[in-house]
């Protein structure tokens, strides 16, 4: 557990790296890590299970990229459900313990196995990095869930999962529920409030957007949610949320706001933060502008690992260029919007 002095220096060290993203490309402060494709669940809303799910790195290649990238502040480990991997603990000790500038790590779970994920949490519970975020999906009430989700009694199991971690008494750790909206989960009647999954506090909830990707999620427009079903559940959870000022509910409250225009107009317009504040890193180290925009720049291994070398990829300028000029699906998913946040404050959006 980080001292009050070390939380401050790491937050600064991130506060710094924000300011360098800002400034110029190719200096990324957030990862966004597949470390497998594996998962348990046969989700409608992502087709990894449908097809040859990639295993991921193992750890020797975990500890080398971690080496290779010292400066990195902010990570995001996922899958398929990575803490499904035998290995997972040491996975998540091999990143906190070697980033030594690491202000927040956060991952999600299907959380179908809370030894498991508690397993996997315990090394960065235990390190230096004073901010540790855990997603348990949940999408809806029990059946809803289940349906989608391809698995009977996953909701129980998550919740189960998420009971335990709300458990947990650490400062600068967080647990929450996350739904994820989709075509699949929001009805064509009743309230926006019959979406919810039940017992969960508003603000122990966080709503993502189903998008397309396929080159991640493989999966086809029918997951795309209904844009007016969508505001309508943001709306109700909003409105049941306590007004906080910390910095994360701030950004969160600005993620909301702009997903009702992305809902709207299909744009937040403004600068994306990919290859600027946020990088996307495939089971086999391909590297991409982000989740959904199917535009590899080749791979990590061919640059030493280093996240600082992506421009010398014969494709980096390239990506960069149709990024820059948003010549991508577009997108407002939570792994590239909160560093597209961070990067594009006092900038137009």
């Amino acid at each position: 557990m980080p001292s009050t002095r070390e939380r401050a220096r790491r937050y600064l060290a991130l506060a710094r790296a924000v300011r360098r993203a800002r400034r110029a490309p190719w200096d990324p402060f957030k990862l966004t890590w597949i470390l497998t494709e594996a998962c348990s669940q046969r989700c409608r809303s992502c087709h990894l299970w449908a097809t040859t799910p990639h295993p991921g790195p193992d750890l020797d290649t975990v500890r080398a990229v971690v080496r290779a990238n010292p400066q990195l502040t902010w990570v995001n480990l996922s899958g398929g459900d990575f803490v499904e991997r035998a290995d997972a603990p040491r996975l998540v000790e091999a990143v906190v313990d070697g980033l030594p500038d690491l202000a927040l790590l956060d991952f999600p779970t299907a959380g179908q196995d809370t030894d498991a994920v508690l397993a996997a949490l315990e090394p960065a519970l235990a390190s230096e990095v004073p901010r540790v975020y855990v997603t348990v999906s949940l999408d809806g009430p029990d059946e809803v869930h289940d349906r989608v989700r391809g698995s009977a009694g996953s909701a129980s199991r998550a919740r189960a999962t998420l009971d335990a971690l709300r458990g947990i008494r650490r400062p600068g750790f967080t647990a929450v529920a996350g739904l994820t909206l989709s075509a699949h989960n929001l009805r064509d009647d009743g309230p926006p409030e019959a979406v919810l999954p039940p017992d969960v506090p508003a603000d122990a909830l966080h709503l993502n957007l189903a998008h397309r990707s396929t080159h991640y999620y493989r999966n086809r427009d029918e997951s795309v949610p209904d844009a007016e079903r969508a505001l309508a559940v943001i709306d109700a959870v909003t409105a049941r949320r306590d007004r906080r000022w910390s910095p994360l509910e701030l950004v969160e409250r600005r993620y909301w706001a702009l997903a009702r225009r992305y809902l709207t107009n299909g744009d937040v317009g403004g600068r994306c933060g990919a290859l600027r504040g946020s990088v996307f890193l495939a089971a086999d180290l391909t590297v991409y502008p982000c989740s959904i925009f199917d535009r590899p720049l080749g791979n990590l291994g061919d640059v030493d690992l280093a996240l600082r070398r992506l421009p010398e990829l014969a494709a980096a300028d390239g990506a960069l260029a149709d990024v820059e000029a948003r010549a991508c699906p577009g997108c407002w998913s939570p792994c590239e919007a909160f560093p597209t946040l961070l990067v594009g404050l006092g900038r137009p959006l």
